[in-house]
C-alpha cells in the first residue's frame, strides 16, 4: 500500500469512529468534531501526495521521438488456394465443423495435413473404383489407400472409449495388416455399416464392438443364473455382523468372439462408370449392403461358427441350451405356448425381448382363435396393426420377420423372444475393395467389384433369451 493510500485508510477509521459516537444515545460531540477535524487534515494530505506522485510521472516519462520506427503492420493474409477452399469445403460438408480438440488429435494422428490428405484419399478412392489402378496411378497417390484413417467421429469415440493416441495408432497399424485389395475410406465404411442397420434384426440392437485384431477377448461374470448376473449376492447384516458375513464369491471367465472374413461381389456396368454424373460409390454400398446385411443377419440368429458367427440357434438348433418353452403342440405354436414364452426370461430382461420368427410362424399365429371364432392377436393385448397390415406386437412385444428363423414342424424352434443386447457383434477396422476387369468381364460390358470385410458374432449373454420349442 502506497504513502497516501495508507493516510485515505486512517481518514476513513477517522470517520467510522465519529460516526458510531453519533449513533449513541448520548454522543460526545467534542470528540466528533476532534475526529472529523483529524479525517479532514489526513484526507487533505493525502489527496496532495498523489497529486504530487502523479506529477512526477508524468515528468519521467520517456518523450517518443515523432520519427521512432514503429512495428510494421502485419502482411495481409494470403488468400486460400483453390484447392484449399475445396479441401476446406469437403470436410465442412461431410464432417462439419471441427472443434479445436479434436483438430489437436487429428493433426498428433497423422500430421497438420490431414484434411488435405483426407481429401486426397477420397479422391484416389474414387479414381480407383471409375478407372482402375492405371488411372489411380497416373493421377493420384497410390499409397493413400493403403492407409487407415480414422474419420474425426471415430477419433472421438475411440477417445471417449478410454483410447490413448498411442493405443489409436497401434488400432490403424494393425488394421492395415493383412489388407487384400485398397482400404476403403472409414466413412464409406461406416456409411454400408449404417445402411445395414436398417434392414436387419440384430444388427443395430445387439452390442457392437469394433476391433484390429482378429478376435475380442473379455472377461465375464460367471457364477450367477438367470436373476443375477454373476455370484455376487447381498447379505443383510445386524450391528454387529461376524467375520466373513459379506464376503461375495465374484468370479471371472474368458469370453473369445472369433473375427471372420466375409466377402460380396457386385458387377457395374461399364457404361455408368464413364458417365461422370453416375453415383458410382452410392451404387456400390447399396449393392454391397443388401447382400451383406441379408446374410450377417442369417449367421446372427443361425450360423453354426465355423467360419462364420456362432447364431443364437446354431444350425436352427438349441446347441445353446437357451431357455425353452414349449408351444404346447408337437408340431405348431398355441396362444398358451406363447403365453409360457414370454415368462420364461426374468423380469429384468422383459422388457427390453423381441419376437423373431419367419413369416409363415406369425401367420399360423394370426390365425389362433378363440372358442368363439375371435382371432386372438387382437385388442386383448392392446396389439396395432400396422400400416402395411403386418402386426407390429405380439402380446405387446415388438415382432420382427426373419427367413432364416426355423419353420414349424416337429421339434423345431420357430421363435426367439429376448434381449438383442444378449448378442454381441465385433467389426474389425479395414474394409478393403478390388476392382476387376478382364475378358470375361469385357463381354458382358461389366466391371467387377469385390468388397472384403472382418466381422464376429456369437451370443453372450444366453440367459437374456428364450425359445419356443414345438412339443407338448
Amino acid at each position: 500500500m502506497n504513502k497516501h493510500e495508507q493516510l485515505f485508510a486512517e481518514a476513513r477509521e477517522k470517520l467510522t469512529a465519529a460516526k458510531a459516537l453519533l449513533d449513541g444515545d448520548a454522543p460526545d460531540m467534542e470528540q466528533v468534531d476532534k475526529l472529523r477535524q483529524e479525517a479532514k487534515a489526513l484526507t487533505e494530505r493525502a489527496e496532495a501526495m498523489k497529486a504530487v506522485a502523479d506529477d512526477l510521472g508524468a515528468i519521467s516519462a520517456p518523450v517518443m521521438p515523432i520519427d521512432l520506427p514503429t512495428e510494421p503492420e502485419p502482411e495481409p493474409k494470403k488468400p486460400e488456394s483453390p484447392k484449399e477452399a475445396a479441401t476446406k469445403a469437403f470436410h465442412i460438408l461431410r464432417y462439419g465443423e471441427q472443434s479445436d480438440a479434436i483438430r489437436a488429435v487429428l493433426t498428433d494422428l497423422y500430421g497438420p495435413d490431414y484434411n488435405a490428405k483426407r481429401f486426397a484419399q477420397s479422391q484416389a478412392f474414387n479414381a480407383y473404383l471409375r478407372g482402375g489402378e492405371e488411372l489411380l496411378r497416373l493421377k493420384h497417390n497410390s499409397t493413400l489407400l493403403r492407409e487407415v484413417m480414422l474419420t474425426p467421429e471415430y477419433a472421438v469415440e475411440a477417445i471417449k472409449s478410454g483410447m490413448d493416441i498411442g493405443a489409436i495408432k497401434a488400432v490403424m497399424v494393425e488394421a492395415q495388416n493383412d489388407l487384400g485389395g485398397y482400404v476403403v475410406p472409414v466413412d464409406w465404411q461406416a456409411e454400408i455399416i449404417r445402411r445395414l442397420m436398417g434392414m436387419v434384426v440384430m444388427r443395430g440392437r445387439a452390442r457392437i464392438r469394433q476391433t484390429s485384431r482378429d478376435a475380442v477377448e473379455y472377461p465375464v461374470a460367471t457364477g450367477g443364473d438367470a436373476q443375477y448376473r454373476s455370484a455376487v449376492r447381498v447379505t443383510w447384516v445386524d450391528e454387529t455382523p461376524t467375520a466373513g458375513t459379506a464376503a461375495t464369491n465374484l468370479t471371472f471367465g474368458q469370453e473369445r468372439i472369433p473375427v471372420h472374413t466375409v466377402m460380396a461381389e457386385t458387377f457395374v456396368s461399364q457404361n455408368n462408370l464413364e458417365d461422370a454424373a453416375y453415383d458410382l460409390a452410392g451404387a456400390l454400398q447399396e449393392g454391397f449392403s443388401d447382400a451383406a446385411a441379408i446374410d450377417e443377419d442369417n449367421q446372427f440368429l443361425t450360423g453354426d461358427g465355423n467360419g462364420k458367427p456362432q447364431g443364437l440357434l446354431p444350425s436352427s438348433g438349441n446347441g445353446l441350451s437357451l431357455s425353452e418353452a414349449n408351444s404346447g403342440s408337437a408340431s405348431t405354436v398355441t396362444w398358451d405356448g406363447l403365453i409360457e414364452l414370454i415368462y420364461t426370461p426374468n423380469s429384468q430382461y422383459r422388457n427390453s425381448c423381441i419376437f423373431i420368427g419367419e413369416k409363415d410362424t406369425y401367420k399360423t399365429i394370426a390365425k389362433l382363435k378363440d372358442g368363439n371364432g375371435q382371432y386372438l392377436w387382437r385388442d386383448r393385448f392392446g396389439n396395432n396393426v400396422s400400416e402395411g397390415g403386418a402386426p407390429t406386437r405380439l402380446m405387446g412385444y415388438p415382432v420382427f420377420e426373419q427367413e432364416a428363423m426355423p419353420s414349424l414342424g416337429s421339434a423345431a424352434y420357430p421363435l426367439l423372444f429376448g434381449d438383442p443386447q444378449g448378442y454381441t457383434v465385433v467389426d474389425r477396422i479395414g474394409m478393403t475393395i478390388r476392382r476387376f476387369e478382364d475378358s470375361s468381364t469385357a463381354r458382358i460390358n461389366q466391371v467387377c467389384f469385390v468388397m472384403r470385410r472382418r466381422l464376429g458374432g456369437q451370443p453372450t449373454e444366453t440367459w437374456r433369451w428364450a425359445v419356443q420349442k414345438c412339443s407338448t
